[in-house]
């Protein structure tokens, strides 16, 4: 007998923009995963879940990501927190049914902490981990596959940023720079952000390429960002003491610096050490930053920009598509905290197209997407490790690129904090 993927439907609680909630979660990056689930296992695996999931502590709320409306069912409050500051909320009565979904229970025992997928029925499950970084990312795979299969839309793992009307995609494995990358790019005076993490472009259907324009959508109402951001951004220390926290780090003891790095609380005498540990996040919505007027939904493609870093690589290469995709399928990046198992942090791996979060890639599909829009844009990589590279560096070829020699003029004048 099917389990029913509709329990009682429970509001979550508005959450207050304003109260102080740093969530230390028990695992502070994903946990071991099984993505071919078969319904009959799902069935099996809810039976042995949904049990924990008692009426009176069941928090369901429907996201629309990009048009597609993920359902989270949890027990868990911080996840039902973030979730509902993080996504647009879906249709408020059933006039839409969601087309995935996603179960979060902790408290089951005799369990590990692992996350399951099945493919079929387009559901997650997470068990016993409230880290909200890895069901995050899940949502945006269970859509990406429904957008791409569906609506001819790609998504990709990356950033986007305009600049006097001009939009700069920036492409890069997690912890090389897109992030920082953006907030550099959205002071300049006629910068704006659109996102930094997650970014969709839709293409036209077959038979239907002329004259099409490809414009970027970000879906997220609320950014989910690293706190180390602020080691180099200061000004937004007081802007995350606003937000809702994730594993910031508030005893020096565990700090996790690189040599020579001074630490928030015992060197500066400080609450936290927002860069303690590089996968500590925040929910920040995006006008708290410089204000409305400094955000956008949508962006322009002119520029497509890769980003990896090493010691060995030239500091700028313009790319062909073909050159390009060959990039993107290698995948080349070193695991970041957060970013897989803790015993892989520091090594490198294969991320190919740079998008850990795409459940099961359809890699022809990737490369497709990837060569339309490489013959709309220009494509350049950038090495952020290169000798004598920095963050303005990287910037003032960013800015050089999408719009020339002059681009840079006025940039990197930090907000008042």
């Amino acid at each position: 007998m099917a389990v029913s993927l509709e329990p009682r439907r429970v509001p979550v609680p508005a959450p207050s923009a304003r109260r102080l909630n740093n969530f230390h979660t028990a695992s502070q990056g994903r946990v071991a995963s099984t993505k071919d689930l078969s319904p009959k296992q799902l069935d099996d695996l809810l039976r042995k879940v949904l049990p924990s999931l008692h009426f009176s502590s069941t928090y369901q709320w429907d996201a629309r990501i990009n048009g597609i409306v993920v359902r989270l069912v949890t027990n868990s409050p911080h996840q039902a927190d973030f979730w509902q500051e993080n996504w647009w909320p879906g249709p408020n009565d059933d006039s839409v049914q969601p087309q995935a979904f996603i179960y979060s229970v902790s408290g089951v025992p005799g369990m590990d902490a692992h996350a399951y997928y099945c493919p079929d029925r387009d559901t997650s499950v997470f068990v016993n981990t409230e880290y909200y970084g890895q069901c995050k990312s899940w949502a945006l795979g269970m859509a990406a596959k429904l957008l791409e299969q569906r609506f001819h839309t790609h998504s990709i793992h990356g950033a986007c940023g305009i600049v006097a009307g001009r939009g700069v995609v920036i492409i890069a494995p997690t912890g090389t720079g897109k992030t920082t990358q953006v907030n550099r790019l959205f002071q300049h005076p006629e910068g704006k952000v659109c996102g930094d993490d997650w970014i969709y472009i839709r293409h036209p259907p077959p038979g239907q390429e002329q004259g099409f324009h490809f414009e970027v959508v970000q879906p997220e109402r609320r950014l989910y960002v690293r706190t180390e951001n602020a080691k180099e951004e200061r000004w937004l220390e007081p802007i995350f003491e606003r937000c809702k926290l994730e594993n910031v780090v508030e005893d020096p003891s565990k700090c996790l610096h690189e040599k020579g790095e001074a630490c928030g609380i015992k060197d500066e005498g400080k609450e936290r050490c927002y860069w303690g540990f590089a996968n500590a996040r925040a929910i920040l919505p995006r006008e708290w930053m410089l204000g409305p007027h400094k955000v956008a939904d949508r962006a322009p493609m002119d520029l497509i920009v890769l980003l990896r870093r090493d010691h060995e690589s030239p500091a700028e290469v313009e790319l062909t598509p073909d050159a390009a995709i060959a990039v993107l399928k290698e995948g080349r990046t070193m695991i970041r905290p957060g970013a897989g198992p803790k015993e892989q942090w520091g090594k490198y791996g294969s991320e190919p197209w740079y998008n850990p979060y795409l459940l099961q890639p359809d890699h022809a599909a990737q490369e497709r997407f990837f060569r339309a829009e490489m013959q709309h844009a220009k494509c350049i990589i950038i090495n952020t490790g290169a000798p004598g590279e920095s963050i303005g560096r990287t910037r003032d070829r960013i800015l050089k690129n999408l719009l020339g020699e002059h681009g840079s003029d006025g940039a990197g004048k930090l907000p008042r904090a």
